[in-house]
């Protein structure tokens, strides 16, 4: 990007120190005391976001709003970090938001984290945020955050040598061009741009250094890094609608790679309201771009709509300075909730499923999934009665012990309502048929009963369910083909 002049830069420092001087003033006032006094005060974005503080920060939001905020590990670094990521939402539709996959370039994690914190309070006291609703947003799309996608390289950049086993001090010295001064540091602790590291275009990265170093280096292979798997995997997990990423500096707008014909029109109408909404310029795409970025891979793997916003003034070689926050906030205050409403629209798009209030009663074990896709199993399994709120084809989203989740109903595998109990014994009058299940439509002829007493476990409309030599089985029956049996009546074989 091109560099801002001095007197553009002398400018927006003052314009910034202005605006937090507004800011702090503001927090004096009567609307802002108001809301400070039911916060739960977790996160102040006017501070250097370590790694550490960072896990206390999220394991704190996790216990404020248990029923909101959940926390998952999605990896660990090379030297033992987890990389974490944060659930906040109950919807099924999803985003993802990262920051600081870059080391100097924690502005993300500050940003990040006070989102978490003031879109929870929003959601708790049932805000809004102009015309999102916020409850009602989150309720149908969750916005998950990696805050800290490179807490090596952000440890390293922030604390230095001493958060390093001494055995490796001489590596990263010499990464570093022998310097002791790490906050020029891009890269993770082994030298690796781990924004260069996805699969795509990797091949043709431009400008890559031969060698680990504090930024730009490639790797010697796409996805080397545990950092770099941990999102790939984390991404296709949680399947996103959107993606954007959190950079510094220079207040760009990233938001095409290669994108398809189809979708184009889709995608810019996207990034130019999230110009409108940030003043972020758009960077013009180029017929040949560098690749390599986190979004690029999402763009081009998933053809959904992705961005890389750089975040701040621009900054040469080292981080944001903390004054910078005042405007950044302002700019990116509303930005997730866009997305997520965005998101929910693209989701509803591709599931378009059918809100219904049916009781189920499932004939054997349900596996549960995460979504109307066989590829989020959650491991577990439903059975019996059931309440269906929802529903896509033979998909139906239930209320179970962990939470909403889906199950595949083919028509053969419920009822729709519960069955009564039937204890009795009963005489047929008539051959009855039976069926696996009961529909003349769906069910399976197995057999056929000559008339006898029979004895009966269940009823549904006028089918009853009846033990045969072979299991139970669904007969339909009439009323004048039923009469009330004895309890020493015998059973026989059904006639094939």
């Amino acid at each position: 990007m091109q560099r801002e002049s001095l007197r553009q830069r002398a400018w927006k420092a003052l314009t910034a120190v202005i605006l937090a001087g507004m800011f702090w003033f503001g927090a004096l006032g009567t609307g802002y005391a108001e809301e400070s006094a039911g916060s739960k005060n977790i996160v102040d974005p006017y501070q250097v976001y370590t790694y550490e503080r960072m896990l206390e920060h999220t394991d704190r939001l996790a216990a404020a709003y248990p029923d909101l905020i959940r926390n998952q590990s999605i990896g660990t670094t090379a030297f033992g970090r987890e990389i974490r990521a944060v659930k906040l939402g109950k919807g099924e539709a999803t985003i993802l938001i990262d920051g600081s996959q870059h080391a100097r370039e924690w502005m993300g994690t500050n940003l990040i984290m006070y989102m978490i914190d003031r879109y929870a309070y929003a959601y708790e006291n049932n805000m809004k945020y102009d015309n999102y609703i916020v409850r009602e947003l989150l309720d149908r799309c969750t916005i998950w955050f990696v805050p800290m996608v490179n807490p090596d390289g952000v440890t390293l950049q922030q604390q230095g040598l001493a958060a390093f086993p001494p055995s490796y001090h001489a590596d990263l010295l010499r990464m570093n061009g022998n310097s002791s001064n790490f906050k020029q540091w891009k890269a993770n602790a082994q030298g690796i741009d781990i924004n260069r590291q996805y699969p795509a275009m990797w091949d043709y990265i431009r400008n890559s250094p031969q060698y680990p170093t504090f930024k730009n280096y490639k790797g010697s292979a796409p996805a080397e890094t545990a950092e770099a798997k941990s999102m790939i995997g984390f991404t296709y997990a949680i399947d996103p609608e959107i993606a954007l990423s959190y950079h510094t500096s220079g207040e760009v707008l990233y938001w095409h790679f290669f994108t398809k014909p189809e979708v184009l029109d889709r995608d810019k109408r996207m990034a130019d309201a999230i110009t409108g909404m940030t003043g972020y310029s758009q960077v013009k795409p180029e017929q040949y771009p560098s690749g390599g970025g986190y979004t690029d891979w999402f763009i081009a793997g998933f053809d959904r709509p992705g961005f890389t916003a750089e975040l701040g003034p621009y900054q040469e070689e080292t981080e944001l300075p903390l004054w910078t926050f005042t405007g950044i906030w302002k700019e990116n205050e509303k930005l997730g909730f866009y997305l997520a409403d965005e998101g929910y629209k693209l989701w509803h798009a591709r599931f378009p499923i059918q809100q219904i209030d049916e009781k189920l009663e499932l004939l054997g074990a349900a596996k549960m999934f995460n979504r109307p896709n066989e590829a989020y199993f959650t491991g577990a399994e439903v059975r019996g009665q059931v309440v269906a709120d929802a529903r896509l084809n033979d998909w139906f989203r239930i209320e179970t012990w962990l939470g909403k989740k889906w199950v595949y109903l083919p028509p053969d595998a419920y009822l729709k309502g519960y069955s009564e109990p039937f204890t009795d014994k009963v005489k047929l009058t008539e051959a009855a048929a039976l069926y696996h299940y009961p529909s003349l439509e769906h069910g399976i002829p197995l057999g056929q009963l000559q008339p006898q007493q029979v004895k009966a476990v269940k009823r549904w409309n006028d089918w009853l369910l009846v033990e045969t030599w072979q299991g139970h089985a669904w007969i339909q029956v009439k009323e004048q083909a039923v009469q009330g049996g004895k309890e020493n009546g015998n059973q026989t074989k059904p006639e094939k």
